[in-house]
């Protein structure tokens, strides 16, 4: 398993009149302490990491934070204590709080219920309602950012937080945590305080149940589930539910604020909780907030066309798909299509023309005229061209209503949907507003193209949904994803540098998102001059992934200290490498020969498999770096303490067997003292004035020698108790030497069986 590494970036033990107790974390711009002052106050105390403190532009950003947090008010949030941005080491310290963080809390007793969880609710939005005040965006609230204090929960970690008139200017890059950032977070647009919203909705899901409400398998799908699905709120009553989907909406505009949030949790909201897709209407207004204002002088329930354009205007087709069967004649006139939105009041977004039909229309559709009764749906017009199918009929057919035009044709649509992706991807994202697309088609239009899936299943991923039907309806078009062309040529001079893969950068993301076999496998369905080559692509990426993936397990099954590496293996980073295979190359070990040993060795691997499992190895090592990294540290930091406590092992035990040796002749000299008398004796009694003589000379000797060796073992060896010290600190040497030792073992075997798994 991976070992802490206290060597690292170490710390002043004492910051600002702070005793540094102990580390309580560490993260990429700093690490935290626990401090004590000397009246006894306890705080957290962080300092930037020495890589960071030497970055100007690092300290000016620093120091602008903490000017910006001290302005938050100190309730709901861990305090600031005390700050010193021009330090060598910039440290601030802040309020300490002894509690668990939610994380930690859900993860061991469970989802929070009833008026636990309204009250954490109640606080969490407090403090967002405080930080914002300030001017402040936290930019990565998340469960392990909320501490659970006995007098409530506090919200922490101001690190990464930036002022919004920084953040409503330019974006600073992507930073938060995936999981609970917001759409606009994800893609690296500018950013407000709605980010904040969005990530505390998905908070109050992981409170509630357990699990995150974008939850998915991969990084990459849950981007997807974010940009464009739907989250998933389990059990999450009301009227919390109905809350947490307003600051669940894709569209930051429609999010309430954290005053708003705030009186909504208070006063609870009036009527049926709207949903994400549908806020509710502005004050005082009886239809939806998007509903267009009529123009004076003409029929209050018809919505003005624009300037210049025929109100009946329908949009043009580009010719027949001979592949679309039209519906048999004498279909149902009321057409499927408006009887397939539930009764009841216009949602937002609707105007209508004439008389109700069975039922109102749902949102983002406007009728003109009444729904009369028609003639049969006309077979489509012969001599048609592409891959659009024309219907035409004098109201024979049902109009769709999309970005404010009317569409009798789905090619056109499916046409206009590509080109403002934005728009129809709200479409394939709401439930209700699929569902009335797939009834026009299939129902009111007969078309048998489109496959029936996309409509009935629950999708999580609005942006491949609205793909597949572009790509079936319209073959014709050039791909293009999420607003983004994705020919063959386009894909590669996106995916020509993979340095935004490996450093986070913005459009990492938008990378990741592309980087799906399923996704690509959908960009096959346009035509092109090698059709086959996306399946080609789908398929290398997948064998690559997977190959990459079991070189990860393998390894992190086979070597200690890989056994808490999580896998990190970018299929982005692999994509680059099927498009640029001479972009796979090994990694920089940036100086450190613990690395560069490391990178040798596993790139045998990839060396050793050409092709797509060769690239996945690559990928495997690229995400594996943060591990080598650590790996290289802790190798450092045992072999350095293995080799000072060895040497001072080696050091004490020759100077303690050295006063050992001393104060053993000194107690031997001082037993030869009792000599001196019995000589004194034998003398006087004159039976042997010799040995008298003798006995009386070598306890003389002895004495001298006695305080010959008193006077070497106080200057040479110090007094009794550090020679006594001094036996002690052998002892605590030579119990460390065994862990020490097999702590370098450990790490030299994993290289060994690293060189067996590579063949190197």
């Amino acid at each position: 398993m991976m070992l802490d590494d206290p060597a690292e970036d170490s710390a002043p033990r004492t910051v600002g009149g702070y005793r540094l107790v102990r580390s309580l974390g560490r993260g990429g711009f700093g690490e935290v302490f626990l401090g004590e002052a000397e009246d006894g106050t306890r705080a957290a105390v962080k300092v930037l990491h020495a890589s960071w403190a030497g970055d100007a532009d690092m300290r000016r950003r620093f120091a602008a934070e903490v000017e910006q947090a001290r302005r938050v008010s100190g309730f709901c949030i861990a305090a600031i204590l005390d700050a010193d941005p021009g330090a060598a080491q910039p440290w601030i310290a802040t309020e300490y709080i002894d509690g668990p963080t939610l994380q930690r809390a859900v993860a061991e007793e469970g989802p929070r219920r009833g008026v636990e969880l309204h009250r954490l609710a109640v606080n969490t939005a407090t403090a967002l309602a405080a930080i914002h005040a300030a001017g402040v965006v936290h930019r990565d609230l998340k469960p392990d950012n909320i501490m659970l204090a006995a007098d409530g929960p506090r919200v922490i970690d101001f690190g990464i937080a930036r002022a919004v008139e920084t953040t409503s200017v330019t974006a600073s890059g992507v930073v938060g945590t995936i999981g609970y950032m917001a759409p606009e977070q994800l893609e690296g647009a500018r950013l407000t305080s709605a980010v904040d919203v969005f990530s505390w909705g998905a908070v109050m899901v992981y409170a509630a149940t357990g699990r995150e409400a974008f939850h998915a398998p991969t990084q990459a799908s849950r981007i997807a589930r974010i940009l464009g699905g739907g989250p998933d709120l389990g059990d999450l009553p009301e009227p919390l539910r109905g809350i947490v989907l307003l600051c669940l909406d894709k569209d930051q505009d429609r999010r309430p604020d954290a005053p708003a949030l705030l009186n909504l949790l208070i006063a609870g909201p009036q009527g049926p909780a709207p949903s994400a897709a549908h806020p509710a209407a502005p004050q005082g207004s009886g239809v939806g907030a998007t509903l267009v204002a009529p123009v004076p002088g003409t029929d209050p329930t018809r919505v003005a066309p624009p300037s210049g354009a025929d109100p009946t205007r329908v949009a043009p087709a580009s010719g027949v798909d001979p592949t679309r069967v039209a519906p048999a004649h004498g279909a149902d006139p009321t057409r499927a299509y408006t009887r397939s939105v539930p009764a009841g009041p216009p949602s937002a977004g609707h105007a209508f023309a004439g008389p109700a039909a069975a039922g109102p229309p749902s949102a983002g559709h406007a009728f003109a005229g009444p729904a009369a009764a028609g003639p049969a749906l006309p077979p489509p017009v012969p001599g048609g061209t592409g891959a659009s199918a024309r219907y035409t009929g004098a109201g024979g057919v049902p109009p769709y209503h999309f970005a404010g035009v009317r569409f009798t044709d789905p090619g056109a649509l499916a046409e206009a949907m590509q080109g403002n992706w934005a728009a129809a991807v709200r479409v394939f994202g709401d439930t209700t507003e699929r569902a009335a697309l797939g009834a026009w088609l299939m129902d009111d239009l007969g078309d048998t193209v489109v496959d029936r899936a996309l409509f009935r299943r629950h999708t999580d991923d609005a942006n491949l949904a609205l793909a597949s039907f572009i790509g079936q309806t319209r073959p014709d078009l050039p791909p293009v994803f999420r607003g983004r062309g994705a020919t063959l040529a386009e894909l590669g001079a996106l995916f020509s540098d993979p340095r935004p893969v490996i450093t986070g950068a913005p459009l990492s993301n938008e990378m990741a998102l592309l980087a799906r076999p399923e996704v690509l496998r959908t960009m096959g369905l346009h035509h092109g001059p090698d059709p086959a080559a996306y399946q080609r692509l789908a398929d290398d990426l997948d064998a690559a992934e997977h190959a990459g993936n079991t070189f990860h397990q393998e390894l992190t099954g086979r070597l200690a200290g890989w056994r808490s590496a999580g896998p990190n293996v970018s299929p982005a980073l692999i994509l680059t490498f099927l498009l640029h295979p001479e972009r796979t190359v090994p990694p920089s070990d940036g100086g450190d020969a613990g690395v560069g040993e490391w990178v040798d060795i596993l790139w045998r691997r990839v060396d050793a498999f050409p092709g797509p499992a060769g690239v996945g190895h690559a990928a495997a090592i690229y995400g594996a770096m943060p591990t080598l990294q650590a790996l290289s540290r802790q190798r450092r930091y045992w072999e350095e303490r293995y080799t000072k406590v060895s040497t001072e092992h080696g050091a004490l035990r020759d100077k303690v067997e050295q006063q050992q040796r001393f104060f053993r002749i000194r107690r031997y000299c001082n037993y030869a003292l009792f000599a001196f008398p019995v000589g004194i004796v034998i003398g006087i009694s004159g039976d042997a004035e010799w040995l008298g003589d003798l006995l009386v000379t070598l306890s003389v000797l002895a004495l001298a020698a006695s305080v010959v060796l008193s006077v070497v073992l106080r200057v040479g060896y110090g007094d009794p108790v550090r020679r006594g010290q001094r036996v002690m600190e052998l002892n605590n040497a030579a119990a460390q030497l065994p862990e020490l030792t097999s702590g370098v073992e450990r790490i030299r075997a994993d290289l060994v069986h690293a060189r067996g798994i590579t063949g190197a």
